[in-house]
């Protein structure tokens, strides 16, 4: 049961088409530089050649298996829908690319019209003790890379502040001066030098002051949801109550406070959630 379990999970390290490149690629580079370097299997004596000729005739039989996989993972697998994969089909389709690789092995380089048999099982033999080192070095480094992603973007996920998250207010000096939830704060507002920080408190509006900028703290909490709106002025958007829309100009009501804070121009965008559609 867990086998079957096992089998029937998707196999996803192929389904991009950047993937299958650098499989083919990958595979392309290390059989010509692992058959001329290495020598496996004598393979530098099937033929009396001389040097030129036994490089290029090793280095055609990477060639052939890059080629032989340039169609099996694009018109091939169009062909017969193959989009996805699960293990399962995964690993039949991986023996019929060996299969394709072996016969043409035999109509490049054999006789085909001899001894069939014989001479697939040999090519058979020989075409899965090469394939199977650089076809799983490709795989390994494409596994890695995605989870590699994967894991940078759960980092970036768990990074971004959620409501419940302290948000550090930093100065100019990039120093936190002090930290509020992010679901308190109401609006900040600029001041010349300094800028204010309102937030709710124990059922009141407090404010802190900070010497920074509305530019720099833009930056800094551009992953969260309090968001430019004025020249002057930055708004939690959890705090909306009224977004008042009088011909091209646009204020905004927020909770707790009675004051009105315009949006500029520039910045509407950021609210066109809120707009009636034109």
């Amino acid at each position: 049961m867990k086998l079957q379990t096992l089998l029937n999970k998707e196999f996803t390290l192929l389904d991009k088409k950047y993937d299958r490149y650098f499989l083919i690629v990958t595979i392309l580079i290390f059989s010509i530089l692992f058959l001329n370097i290495f020598e496996p299997f004598n393979i530098n004596r099937w033929y009396s050649d001389s040097r030129i000729i036994s490089f290029l005739r090793l280095s055609s039989y990477g060639v052939v298996v890059a080629l032989v996989y340039l169609f099996t993972q694009f018109p091939l697998r169009k062909i017969f829908r193959q989009n996805t994969f699960q293990i399962k089909s995964f690993i039949l389709w991986f023996v019929i690319e060996i299969v394709i690789i072996s016969l043409v092995y035999i109509f490049l380089y054999g006789n085909p019209l001899g001894n069939f048999i014989n001479d697939f099982i040999f090519s058979l033999k020989y075409t899965v003790l090469g394939i199977c080192l650089p076809y799983s070095f490709s795989i390994l480094i494409i596994y890695y890379q995605k989870h590699r992603t994967e894991i940078k973007t759960l980092q970036q996920k768990i990074s971004r502040p959620s409501n419940s998250q302290l948000l550090g207010f930093k100065d100019e000096r990039n120093k936190v001066k002090f930290s509020v939830r992010q679901s308190d704060v109401l609006y900040i507002e600029s001041t010349d030098n300094y800028v204010s920080v309102y937030y709710s408190a124990e059922n009141k509006v407090q404010r802190k002051l900070l010497r920074n900028t509305l530019k720099n703290l833009e930056n800094m909490f551009e992953d969260s949801t309090i968001v430019r709106c004025h020249r002057s002025f930055m708004i939690n958007r959890e705090k909306i109550e009224m977004i008042q829309n009088e011909g091209k100009k646009l204020s905004v009501k927020l909770a707790h406070i009675e004051k009105i804070i315009p949006v500029s121009g520039k910045f509407i965008p950021h609210f066109s959630e809120y707009l009636p559609e034109k």
